[in-house]
């Protein structure tokens, strides 16, 4: 067989032993993304909130909020996340810079989101905008984590209740305000701690957080010769 074949397997053999370690023997980038709308072929991505979690625990330290120099504000957007014209415009970083730094932090880490089919989408979306290099990540999804949980007890959950809000308030967490970035990317990083907390009465390895709300995706870039 070819000497690629070999490499290749090697490679997943590697990745499958490192995702049965405990979870907490990865490191974690807890996303999320104001946008314009919820649509990630028609609208924007204005502002982008994470926090890393390592070891087990949120680092505080590594908290940041940036905003994008090219979004487009409009009356709608500046009533839901109260980020004005003259704030892009005094505190937007550049596009290519903020993907080109958010590449290099998210590098071997899990990505963990709240409802991946919108921030999955709207990061795609991002991602292809600029002439990136392929960047191959994990990702975790807390709401399908709830789900899958509340699924396996059979409880009824009503409608609305995957939401941010109630699922943290299922665990005791505080209600936090909505519609920042870096407010709901701590507020997820806290709801993913109380999910492991309660995980069956085991500390659950990457993988098995994986299996059940989560998965595997490869960004690449529009530009061919990347």
């Amino acid at each position: 067989m070819p000497k690629r074949f070999f490499q290749a397997f090697d490679r997943w053999r590697e990745h499958r032993d490192i995702k049965t370690k405990p979870w907490h023997e990865h490191s974690y980038f807890v996303l999320d993304m104001e946008t314009t709308g919820l649509d990630p072929k028609q609208n924007q991505v204005i502002s982008l909130g994470w926090v890393l979690v390592e070891n087990g625990a949120i680092q505080l330290d590594t908290a940041q909020h940036l905003l994008l120099d090219s979004a487009q504000i409009d009356d709608i957007s500046v009533g839901i996340h109260m980020i004005t014209e003259s704030d892009v415009m005094e505190q937007g970083r550049r596009h290519a810079s903020v993907l080109r730094y958010l590449r290099q932090i998210m590098k071997d880490k899990v990505l963990v989101v709240h409802y991946s089919p919108l921030e999955l989408g709207f990061l795609k979306s991002l991602w292809q905008t600029q002439p990136m290099p392929a960047l191959a990540f994990d990702w975790i999804d807390t709401m399908q984590l709830e789900m899958q949980r509340r699924s396996r007890a059979q409880e009824v959950i009503a409608e609305g209740g995957y939401r941010l809000g109630p699922c943290r308030e299922r665990y005791g967490l505080p209600d936090y305000p909505g519609h920042d970035a870096l407010t709901d990317a701590m507020a997820t990083a806290e709801l993913l701690l109380a999910q492991v907390a309660h995980f069956n009465g085991h500390e659950p390895s990457l993988q098995e957080l994986v299996r059940m709300g989560g998965g595997r995706m490869r960004l690449s870039s529009n530009n061919k010769s990347q």
